[in-house]
């Protein structure tokens, strides 16, 4: 089965997740939990962690469609810092920003025929709590732009 541009993007964008500097303490595992996978130990009411969700937008035709290559196409990835209600949300702000610095505008991603763009600033919203929320979340957004890589 061929490997699909959509899948090639997400591999992307969550092998730069897994590259993230972690708080001292943190570990993939237990603090990120990526689509489709669990934190282990099971997630608690104090367990502090990255929750990463994504959506992919309506494709940009270009005139390279006509030569046979993929339409842009692009989509945003939320990196939700999760902090337990009762902790220091200055913290989940903090944890937030080096999310922001590292997903940075001029980023580029690469993975087989495919180049990732991320070509605006990382945006970082505070979401309001739901009174039976364990947890407060600070939301960032990384949109970004995936780019055929045009033979010479």
């Amino acid at each position: 089965m061929a490997t699909t541009v959509e899948k090639k993007i997400f591999q992307a964008l969550t092998g730069a997740v897994t590259t993230f500097p972690l708080p001292v303490g943190w570990t993939q595992a237990a603090n990120v939990a990526l689509p489709g996978e669990d934190l282990v130990p099971p997630l608690t009411a104090t367990t502090k962690f990255i929750s990463v969700e994504f959506d992919f937008n309506r494709p940009i035709p270009t005139d390279a469609v006509s030569q046979g290559l993929p339409p842009i196409r692009q989509g945003f990835m939320r990196c939700s810092v999760r902090w337990p209600r009762k902790s220091a949300e200055v913290d989940a702000i903090d944890l937030a920003g080096q999310l922001a610095d590292y997903f940075k505008i001029g980023t580029k991603l690469y993975r087989e025929g495919l180049q990732v763009r991320l070509d605006d600033h990382p945006e970082i919203v505070s979401v309001p709590l739901v009174p039976a929320d364990t947890h407060k979340t600070v939301a960032v957004i990384v949109r970004w732009l995936c780019f055929p890589i045009v033979p010479a």
